[in-house]
């Protein structure tokens, strides 16, 4: 250090800071002191969340899907349209085909489908049977009141094909007749249709102003193929007297399940439906005992009020 500058610091320092040393910041700066730990105590330590357990699919690194909240609606809530249902427009196949190459060829429509599929990817395949497991094959039990018709809502039209052969309307077949009308989208929830359609038949079987409607819906349209070929094996398995009332579609019906608050449709779901085409009371899963003598009940009550 030169000679100069050492003496001057000696001079402008205060005795004895000097002699710690002029790179000391205790020397040149008058911080403020550190706290002193206390003996014993114990260091600080930074609280952190416990990082999440990840569930993988079986024996892989494939992550398995959250389940999300169970999306419902209330029971007894009205669903369906606001006003009835108009009459579909049959299409021969020619014309069904060409206007199938002009929503191809329409930007719109491109738009349109490209807005389903970013939605169908961001929706897990298993979420569906994620909600299954965790919460059960039942999204609610059904009350045991009619939806009033002052407020009850239309049932949504959809064309099918009977297994009879015949292109028909749902809201067609319901029409003039108290109904029950019956959805199902995979081979599992046939049970959960058929424990209110076999009761249903057993107690009004013979009244003509009751009948049955089932819907079979596919709207994969790789699985809608592999339907069209196990049809005749469907037409064996289905008593003879249900095929000019039991309807097949293929094709997306997004609209209509959130027409009818089908949450999952893993589970099968049955409609009363009065003779205007009003749903008056619906159901999910297997019906239990409390929603089977309601649907008697129910029925019969509509049966009075028609006369």
């Amino acid at each position: 250090m030169n000679p100069g500058i050492a003496r001057l610091a000696r001079q402008l320092l205060p005795h004895g800071t000097f002699s710690r040393g002029l790179h000391s910041s205790h020397a040149l700066f008058k911080d403020t002191p550190s706290p002193k730990e206390e003996p014993g105590a114990k260091p600080a330590v930074q609280e952190t969340q416990a990082p999440e357990k990840i569930e993988y699919i079986g024996n892989t690194r494939f992550p398995r899907p959250r389940p999300k909240p169970r999306k419902t609606i209330r029971p007894g809530e009205a669903v369906g349209q606001q006003t009835p249902a108009g009459k579909l427009e049959h299409k021969p196949l020619k014309q069904k085909i060409d206007q199938k190459w002009r929503d191809i060829l329409s930007p719109e429509k491109n738009l349109e489908t490209r807005a389903k599929i970013i939605k169908e990817i961001t929706e897990s395949h298993w979420q569906n049977i994620l909600d299954l497991r965790n919460n059960g094959e039942k999204l609610f039990e059904a009350p045991a009141d009619l939806i009033p018709a002052t407020t009850a809502r239309y049932l949504p039209n959809l064309e099918g094909t009977t297994l009879a052969g015949d292109t028909v309307d749902i809201v067609d077949l319901c029409r003039g007749k108290t109904t029950l009308l019956t959805i199902e989208f995979v081979k599992f929830a046939e049970k959960h249709t058929l424990s209110y359609i076999n009761l249903f038949e057993k107690v009004f079987g013979d009244n003509e102003k009751v009948q049955v409607v089932q819907v079979n819906i596919e709207e994969n349209w790789a699985k809608a193929a592999v339907l069209r070929l196990c049809l005749p094996y469907v037409r064996r398995s289905v008593p003879k007297p249900r095929h000019p009332r039991y309807v097949v579609h293929y094709g997306g019906v997004e609209g209509l399940r959130n027409t009818l608050g089908i949450a999952n449709p893993l589970i099968g779901y049955a409609f009363l439906v009065d003779p205007k085409t009003r749903i008056r009371w619906y159901a999910n899963g297997e019906a239990v005992q409390s929603e089977a003598a309601a649907m008697l009940a129910l029925t019969e009550a509509l049966l009075r009020k028609a006369k």
